[in-house]
């Protein structure tokens, strides 16, 4: 991947912060500042996806990151042209879904994206009509434009 840079998004920051804010029983668990939001600068291979979310799960190298003083754990990143081009509410939704996709344990984890985890979004769109294919959708509603709650449901603990 060469000629590739990131660069920090405050665009991407602020989504997530007013995201925790409306739906802090479903993202509140997450330190917003171990995150690095980035859009990525350059030209996006055709099969690479719009966005990522990922963690650092190796014990070294946490541990350089925050010998570093630095706090970033995860990376929710996106190639910058194709983010431009999403309409507001699929935004949102990208990243509070990678943002649930944190692990409550967190040290870098990532929770896999499958029903028994994710279950509760695909089950908001098909119970709206949009069904569970709803990531190749444009026309999804915003999580933040009304002063609303969307009604998501909670997902159970593992042990309820």
């Amino acid at each position: 991947m060469e000629n590739i840079e990131f660069q920090n998004s405050l665009e991407m920051s602020e989504i997530a912060k007013k995201l925790q804010e409306r739906y802090f029983p479903f993202i509140g668990y997450v330190d917003l500042d171990e995150i690095l939001f980035a859009e990525i600068i350059g030209f996006k291979p055709e099969k690479a996806p719009i966005f990522n979310m990922s963690g650092i799960t190796q014990k070294w190298a946490r541990d350089i990151i925050l010998s570093n003083n630095q706090k970033k754990l995860y990376c929710f990143s996106a190639w910058s042209d194709s983010w431009s081009e999403l309409t507001e509410a699929k935004k949102e939704w990208l990243i509070f879904r990678s943002i649930y996709s944190i692990s409550p344990q967190g040290e870098g984890k990532i929770r896999p994206f499958d029903v028994q985890d994710h279950g509760f979004i695909n089950e908001y769109f098909v119970r709206i009509g949009i069904g569970p294919y709803w990531i190749t959708k444009d026309d999804l509603p915003s999580l933040l434009k009304d002063n609303e709650v969307l009604p998501l449901i909670l997902p159970m603990d593992d042990d309820e």
